[in-house]
This record gives structure tokens, sequence and C-alpha cells, in this order.
């Protein structure tokens, strides 16, 4: 059953799992992620050797869609993840490592942890019970809180039980993972030089000489749900028809691109589709929607649609009410209404990017292209 709406904060995490309940986003996402890497396996890229590969997740979140990107891949030398994001409820309060070679054999690493299991973050909880029940072979992980575009980002992706791990760590991460975050990087007090700082330090720092950075964002394209976000959230567009102009510096493909090659990365790109559904409550209740001094009279459905809409606007329901510009509820509900009116739900195009080092090797650059042009012949079969 839905939560009831508190009309006078902005709920992030509740609005994420509105929004994700009804699109198919994160299951294509990690559907095309998951095809790369599988085709990584087969071409024995990355996965060789008698090592585990060690991982950075940038903005991991609870950690899920990790585990699954790697669940049907067999190798068993396992996963070093190393994880980092700003929110408390996934890092904990309190960073957090765990080892198994430090374990006894087969002993539940749950039940091997100091202090109490309830005070960890998501993330480390996610990342336990993929040791446990064995879905992957995660040989150890670290997770960190921070700020990865503002902090020392490799500082963020090494443990603390060695003072000179940052040392070993540099550019020692064979896969990389940027997944929907970077649009909080435009919340900044000066973005451009956040975004620069990232950049350099992924170039400088993180990816190893043959590893492959996994960016994936979406694009900034007519009446889609991004420029829904751009101009309802960031008001760095002036109508939901962003110009060339505003597209070059707002949509994240042609930033990442664009600082790809400030910073000598290779970069290539794969676009696909995914859709935002909204319910008939959505037009049935439309006039209850609009006024959110009687959000009290939603049924279920309805309650999902707003959380919804306000997953694209990042505001609380009674800022947006009060707000009788052409950004506020009214506006709002007047643009989702017409889109999903045409067609049948809301529109995302996104971009996976496959980032290389600037010292790549030209024969695992070569392996690399492979693997991302049968990739793209694969999805072109599925379309």
């Amino acid at each position: 059953m839905s939560a009831k709406i508190n009309i006078d904060q902005y709920d992030y995490d509740q609005s994420l799992l509105a929004f994700e309940r009804q699109s198919n986003d994160p299951q294509i996402t990690a559907q095309i992620i998951q095809l790369f890497l599988s085709q990584l396996h087969r071409q024995s890229i990355i996965f060789n050797g008698d090592q585990p590969i060690q991982i950075a997740d940038i903005a991991c979140g609870p950690g899920h869609r990790t585990i699954e990107y790697f669940r049907n891949i067999d190798f068993q030398p396992g996963y070093d993840f190393k994880a980092t994001d700003i929110s408390l409820a996934f890092t904990g309060k309190e960073n957090f490592e765990y080892n198994a070679a430090c374990q006894v054999l087969d002993h539940d690493p749950i039940k091997t942890i100091n202090g109490s299991y309830d005070e960890l973050g998501l993330t480390a909880k996610t990342f336990l019970q993929a040791i446990n029940t064995k879905s992957i072979p995660l040989k150890s992980f670290s997770v960190k809180h921070g700020n990865a575009f503002m902090d020392n980002l490799l500082s963020l992706l090494t443990t603390n039980s060695c003072p000179h791990e940052c040392n070993k760590s540099k550019n020692s991460f064979l896969i990389t993972f940027v997944c929907h975050c970077l649009y909080y990087v435009f919340k900044e007090k000066s973005p451009e030089q956040a975004f620069e700082q990232f950049f350099k330090s992924i170039a400088n720092d993180i990816l190893a000489y043959n590893g492959i950075g996994i960016f994936c964002h979406s694009m900034l394209q007519p009446d889609t749900y991004s420029a829904l976000e751009s101009r309802f959230a960031y008001q760095n567009i002036q109508t939901v028809h962003p110009t060339p102009a505003e597209r070059q510096k707002f949509s994240l493909d042609c930033i990442i691109e664009k600082h790809c090659q400030q910073n000598n990365l290779l970069c290539y790109k794969i676009e696909f589709a995914s859709k935002i559904k909204f319910s008939q409550s959505l037009f049935d209740q439309e006039d209850i929607i609009r006024d959110v001094y009687r959000y009290d009279e939603l049924n279920n459905d309805a309650i999902d649609d707003v959380q919804r809409l306000l997953f694209i606007a990042r505001r609380s329901p009674k800022q947006l009410y009060h707000d009788d510009s052409d950004i506020g509820l009214k506006s709002l509900v007047d643009n989702v209404l017409d889109k999903v009116r045409k067609n049948g739900s809301i529109l995302k195009y996104n971009a996976l990017q496959i980032v290389l080092s600037p010292h790549v090797s030209q024969s695992f650059r070569l392996d690399v292209e492979m693997a991302i042009s049968k990739l793209r012949n694969t999805l072109q079969q599925m379309d």
C-alpha cells in the first residue's frame, strides 16, 4: 500500500520507489550492462587470471544493481567492490570493510561483524547477503560515505586498513561504474568545476590502463523525462524543448564526451530507450492532484502517480503548489498529462558510454571495440 504524502517535504526515497515501480528503465539498463559484461567475459577481456577483479562503484545506491550485473557470470576468482555514496542510508554512519579471506571458512559473514548488523548501511547489507547466499563470488568490499564529485575520489574508493593503499589503488580499477548519478553535479555550487575534478580523477587516479568505465545516463531530448527534469527540477533549460546549445551544455552524454576529450579518454556511446508509465488515476483524479490540500482523497494509484511527479520536480508538493510560474505544479501536471496522452507514457532516452584510459593498449582497445560492436548487433536484433 502506498504511503500517504507529506505535502511539506519532498521524500526522495518514496518518489524513487514510485518511479521504479512503473519504469522499465532499471531493468533495461541492467540487461544491457549484463550483456556487455557477458560479452567481455566471452572474449576473456578483464575476466581472466586468478585474482579478484577490483571494481569501483561510484554512487552505488543500495548495491542491488551491481550484484545483478555480475549474477550470471562465472568468474571464480571473484570481485573486490569499492563503493561510495553520499547517502548515509546506503553507506551507514561508519565506513565498512569486509574481506572474506580474513574470515573463518564457510562461516556466515553476517555473524562475523563487530557491532550491530542493523546499524549497517543498505549497501553493506546487500553485499554481505550476496556473499552469504553465494549469488556472486564477492571476495571483499568496502563502503565509504562521501561526495564523489567534490571529495578525493580515490580516497573514497580505498579501505582504511592499509595507510598506503591509496598509492596501491591508483589506476587499479578494471571496471568503474558511474550510473545515473552525474545529474546531481548540477546541484553543486560550481558544476563545471565538479565535472572537471571528477573526470580528471577518473583519468589520472581510477581507471586501470586496461580498464573500462561504464557510464549510463539519460539524454536531454525534447518532451522526454530528462527534459521535464531539467526544466522543473534544475531549471537549466527554458522549455521542455531544449535548444542545441542547452543540449550541449546540460545533456550528460554531451558533457561526458566533452570531458573525456579534454582528458584524452576514449568514449563510445550506445543509445537505448525506456519509459515511465502513469496510471489511469492521473486522469481520473486530476483535480485532486492539482490541489495538495486534498491529497488525503487520493487513491493508492494516484499517490504513486504524484510521487512520480515529485521525482521529476524534486520539490515538496506545497512548494510546487504555491509556485504560480511555469515550473509550478499546474504546469508540471499539464506537461505530464499531455505527454502521457500522446505516448501512453513519458519517454526516456539513455546513453551507455564506455570509457577507456588514455594509456590503454592498442590490443585491449580493439578487443573492447569488438565487444561494443557485438553488443550493438545484439541490441538491434532485440528491437
